[in-house]
């Protein structure tokens, strides 16, 4: 089976993910060809639900190859993740406004993310997380919880049940 995503053209987001017939893709240019797209385009209509959240209109869209196995284009296409025709492959959904994609197609915070989850010789941070809006990764153990410093690439305690949840 081969997958085709279909692609709003004003913003590159991919609105859904279909299963296509080999047969129809080897019978209409093959795999990766534009001659496979169209007749996605022309042998699938929109979709309703689709049209129904987006108001009753339904965006103008164009349609491209997307691979299980990450054999091309970089990684599967998922809705609410977009393509990058750029560098011709799809991306995940963005996980915050201020992460960028790297040359991998994976998504990177503008502070390197921490190297260790360790904050001292006896305390391993439980986890962390992004907080958007102070642009810092956040630590938690129990109820005390930490900043990553990107300089100093250390931990920091920054107190107890903070309002690290927010964000």
């Amino acid at each position: 089976m081969a997958y085709f995503a279909e692609i709003r053209s004003d913003n590159n987001e991919v609105l859904r993910v279909i299963v296509v017939n080999d047969n129809d893709v080897a019978n209409n240019g093959g795999n990766l060809s534009a001659q496979a797209e169209t007749w996605v385009a022309n042998n699938h209509s929109q979709d309703v639900i689709i049209k129904e959240e987006l108001g009753g209109v339904y965006p103008q869209t164009y349609w491209k190859q997307t691979s299980k196995r990450k054999e091309f284009r970089q990684n599967f296409a998922g809705r609410g993740g977009t393509y990058d025709a750029a560098n011709d492959r799809f991306l995940t959904i963005k996980p915050y406004e201020s992460w960028t994609a790297n040359s991998n197609g994976e998504w990177e915070a503008p502070v390197a993310k921490p190297t260790t989850k360790t904050f001292d010789a006896n305390t391993q941070i439980f986890w962390y997380k992004w907080k958007e809006s102070t642009q810092e990764w956040i630590g938690v153990l129990s109820t005390r919880y930490f900043t990553w410093d990107s300089n100093s690439l250390v931990w920091v305690e920054n107190g107890i049940e903070g309002d690290w949840q927010n964000g």
